[in-house]
């Protein structure tokens, strides 16, 4: 495995690097992205996006890190190697145990939207994404701009209207962790021509990040998605693909939440 997939996993920016070239020519309709607005109501009741009180006592069941660790000590805790400034993350991630009712939940959802096969893995690790008031802001401050859309695009579905004004349109999907995660980890890096693509199943997310066997890492992420077609234009928030894919144009509408690592 690439020794640097994970140069940092300090998500207190506002989006990923790993971006894909949009083009429109290779998408079509596809009405999976539906599925997964389900989902997103599980991920929201396992996660609290609003800063923890002051006089709250920490979980003692709940592992923090709130020294600098590296991809290696995270990944294999027995060795120690130097740590180096440019692999360093800080105190953004909080493992959740075996047996924890949030890592229960997160399992339950990474196993069932696998595929209609069995996952042939395991899970090693899942960490709770703990993001700061600026990161949470902005996903929400997007929302309200989604809901504020809502209904004077032209659009004719009245169905996804009503979503946009609820929730702008929320879903929960999955994004491969791949190499080049930089120091400022999950940000996602918009521009002209490009976009953050995530996934309806974490199967199909796999599969878009080659395959293959050995240590992988993915996260489940808060998307608001507001209106979706299947090619980009005046009106849409996002655009789906044929095969799972939710392409958003905006830094502001993916939140990770979870980061899970598995083997096959």
């Amino acid at each position: 495995m690439p020794n640097g997939w994970i140069k940092s996993l300090q998500c207190k920016s506002k989006a990923f690097d790993d971006v894909y070239n949009f083009n429109s020519k290779s998408l079509m309709s596809s009405s999976s992205y539906n599925c997964s607005r389900k989902s997103s109501h599980c991920v929201k009741d396992v996660i609290d996006t609003r800063l923890s009180k002051k006089n709250q006592k920490p979980d003692p069941n709940l592992r923090r890190f709130k020294s600098c660790r590296t991809e290696t000590e995270l990944l294999n805790p027995p060795n120690r190697t130097r740590r180096s400034k440019s692999a360093r993350t800080s105190d953004a991630l909080t493992e959740l145990p075996d047996g924890h009712p949030s890592r229960n939940v997160v399992e339950i959802i990474f196993h069932s939207s696998w595929s209609s096969d069995e996952f042939p893995g395991r899970i090693e690790m899942i960490f709770k994404v703990e993001h700061g008031s600026r990161t949470v802001t902005r996903f929400e401050e997007y929302r309200e701009v989604v809901k504020s859309r809502a209904g004077f695009n032209g659009g004719t579905c009245e169905e996804e209207d009503a979503r946009c004004l609820a929730d702008g349109n929320e879903m929960m999907r999955f994004y491969p962790v791949l190499d080049g995660f930089n120091g400022g980890a999950c940000v996602f890096a918009g521009g002209k021509g490009q976009a953050v693509c995530t996934f309806s199943g974490s199967g199909e997310a796999y599969v878009s990040s080659g395959g293959g066997g050995g240590r992988k890492a993915m996260m489940i992420c808060r998307v608001i998605a507001g209106r979706v077609d299947d090619v980009i234009g005046f009106g849409s928030d996002s655009v789906a693909g044929r095969d799972g894919e939710l392409f958003v144009f905006d830094t502001r509408a993916v939140l990770p939440c979870f980061l899970i690592i598995f083997r096959l």
